[in-house]
């Protein structure tokens, strides 16, 4: 199936599967770099993206565990120069502490944790009332992991969440970073050009790990081994006004029960994914440099799932029902479950509330939509009916009309 994408040159990047036994699949495809023409393999490093989003959270969840951290205190308590007071570490946890601040390659250039905390604006809306995803928190996080843990961040990270002793924060000038993958795109004609992670990115937490599938497959592997005492915080569910929304605490997206859980990372050309499943005793680990089709994504994670669980025949049938569609229109909608869904927003703007917590869809092109905090594929079809993709629902809602008492 690998084989298949990268000789369409649809994929490039690594693969790599896990069990109670150790490695069991591993495997590169493409080019790490396509410039020079040196080839991706399972122990390639690659930035890692929102996938430094699951390490942050498990080493705050960690402090908490360890009697160091309350979540429910302020986060002023261990980082006195947090901007705003009232702010708790659970809503930074959460996605709903509503922070700003300038995510372009300008506004994050050469510039450390502290400088960007220091330059953040004011809450968009009062912490702890609605969920906007939130890199900003996790720089607060990693800052308060070295101020309480009174040692590095990435110290921390390998002493007491158990991650791979060979991980490393990637440099902050391209230059420096050697074997790294580089990421990439074709033109409409056809040709290559750069879509690369941004120069002077010296952050973390958030981002900005260099890692291999190989490292991120081994740091699944510890949910069901190291990290099962941690596993109950980490996935239990991050709430903004009592309601839960579609991420973990430990900044998971999990099928009921927390036993199966994943991450994403996405920034420029790289899409990433790692996938552990608690009880079945299997990680999978995916690394791409290639600026994966948005219709392929979800349904290329899924496929992996699929065939690490032994399904091929349902692994094939996922890259053949690939996610294509119209645009998402507005209205309520009610899936298969029952689960009644809205859509709003008005112009290009659309807002999905789902168990009364809103989020926002961003257009990622071919009319597909993708909502973090959910990590839902959105499509419409032709009929007026709304296409719903996650890793653990694959749905159609059809509409219906709300009648007012």
């Amino acid at each position: 199936m690998l084989d298949r994408l990268a000789g369409n040159a649809e994929f490039s990047g690594a693969v790599v599967i896990r069990d109670a036994k150790g490695v069991r699949f591993a495997r590169g495809y493409g080019m790490a770099d396509p410039f020079s023409g040196r080839a991706f393999t399972s122990d390639t490093p690659a930035d890692s993206a929102s996938l430094a989003k699951p390490f942050t959270a498990a080493a705050v969840l960690a402090l908490a565990q360890d009697g160091k951290v309350d979540l429910d205190a302020a986060v002023r308590r261990y980082l006195p120069e947090y901007p705003h007071p009232p702010t708790t570490v659970r809503q930074l946890l959460s996605h709903s502490g509503g922070l700003v601040a300038n995510e372009t390659a300008e506004g994050v250039a050469n510039k450390s944790n502290a400088a960007l905390l220091a330059e953040a604006a004011a809450p968009s809306f009062p912490p702890g009332s609605a969920f906007s995803y939130c890199n900003l928190c996790s720089v607060a996080l990693a800052m308060l992991i070295e101020r309480v843990s009174g040692i590095s961040y990435l110290d921390f990270l390998k002493r007491r969440i158990r991650a791979p002793r060979t991980l490393t924060l990637r440099p902050a000038r391209l230059a420096d970073w050697q074997g790294r993958a580089i990421g990439h795109r074709r033109t409409p004609e056809g040709k290559l050009e750069p879509f690369d992670i941004w120069e002077g990115e010296s952050f973390y937490g958030p981002a900005n790990l260099s890692v291999s599938a190989l490292e991120l497959a081994d740091w699944g592997s510890r949910w069901w081994r190291d990290l099962a005492p941690l596993r109950r915080a980490a996935t239990e569910p991050a709430m903004v006004l009592g309601k839960s929304t579609g991420l973990t605490l430990g900044n998971w997206y999990c099928a009921p029960m927390g036993r199966r859980c994943h991450y994403l990372g996405h920034h420029e050309g790289f899409h990433h994914m790692l996938y552990w499943d608690a009880e079945r005793r299997i990680s999978v680990a995916m690394l791409s440099n290639n600026a994966l089709a948005p219709g392929l994504q979800q349904r290329l994670q899924r496929a992996l799932v699929a065939a690490a669980n032994g399904n091929p025949k349902a692994a094939a049938g996922e890259l053949e029902a690939r996610l294509v569609g119209s645009a998402v229109r507005t209205g309520h909608f009610v899936l298969a479950s029952g689960e009644r869904i809205q859509i709003a927003g008005e112009g290009e703007r659309r807002i999905v509330r789902r168990r009364g917590v809103a989020y926002a869809a961003f257009p990622v092109g071919e009319s597909i939509r993708y909502v973090p905090g959910l990590d839902v594929y959105l499509a419409g079809t032709d009929q007026g009916r709304l296409r719903w993709l996650s890793l653990y629902e694959d749905v159609e809602g059809r509409p219906f009309d709300v009648i007012s008492p």
